[in-house]
């Protein structure tokens, strides 16, 4: 077994068994725990609407949270609970439809020994962005990067403690999916950033998180929309130029 890496988790439904046996396959050189997913389907009306701002998601992107959605939120905010439950320094947190790419475990290694300041690593970004800054040569290929824009996914990442707490408090409220608000650095003050080329890949399996269709939403909704995506891009970028001139100070 690999000691130096974190503990790592596999977020996923007990019910989805051949999602496990490949995962145990994926995983079969490290130590790993599968963490029980939340069934988004299986909520009560009383489960979560306490923390749901359903409307928040409807107005910004046209579509309601779907019952998947909330699962998914639920199971990573349970996992960071436990994390911080535990005093766990840091973990390598992946979805049950993560593939390792080769070279994964060096990787890791090497993001954990980098002189870089980083609160999560996304190891598994959709695409590849355009870059803001590359802060450390992982391997001949693969860096350490800060992208200049929003990027999501939750297929993968290394979390730290504090950011787990961080994300505790910012989360708490159900208004996007898990992966639309936890890469929010510019909102959330932590340092994400993301392994180039990713080291995890989607398997290409079905998904079990439906998302609903596309609503209609009136002309006062979109102006909403619209205003709130451009002081959003505008406070990212500020946070952003901000984080630049003090690295160079």
């Amino acid at each position: 077994m690999l000691s130096a890496m974190p503990p790592i988790f596999v977020i996923s439904l007990a019910r989805e068994t051949e999602r496990r046996a490949a995962m145990q396959r994926e995983l079969a050189d490290f130590e790993f725990e599968f963490f029980e997913a939340v069934d988004g389907d299986r909520l009560g009306e009383s489960d979560c609407q306490h923390r749901l701002h359903a409307e928040w998601w409807r107005v910004i992107r046209g579509r309601q949270l779907s019952p998947g959605e909330i699962g998914c939120f639920l199971s990573h905010y349970g996992l960071w609970q436990r994390l911080v439950e535990a005093r766990t320094p840091c973990a390598l947190i992946l979805e049950d439809d993560a593939r390792l790419e080769d070279g994964f475990a060096i990787i890791v290694e090497e993001i954990l020994k980098a002189d870089v300041e980083w609160d999560i690593v996304n190891l598994a970004p959709k695409r590849r962005y355009r870059v803001d800054r590359m802060l450390a040569a992982l391997d001949g290929v693969r860096w350490l990067v800060r992208y200049r824009r929003r990027f999501g996914g939750a297929v993968g990442y290394l979390i730290r403690l504090e950011a787990a707490e961080a994300l505790l408090h910012y989360c708490w409220r159900i208004r996007a999916p898990i992966d639309w608000l936890y890469a929010e650095w510019w909102q959330n003050g932590l340092t994400y950033l993301a392994v180039d080329p990713a080291i995890v890949t989607h398997a290409g399996v079905s998904s079990t998180i439906k998302t609903k269709p596309k609503v209609k939403r009136t002309v006062v909704e979109h102006s909403a929309a619209a205003f709130y995506r451009l002081g959003d891009r505008l406070h990212r970028h500020a946070v952003r130029n901000s984080k630049r001139g003090a690295s160079h100070d």
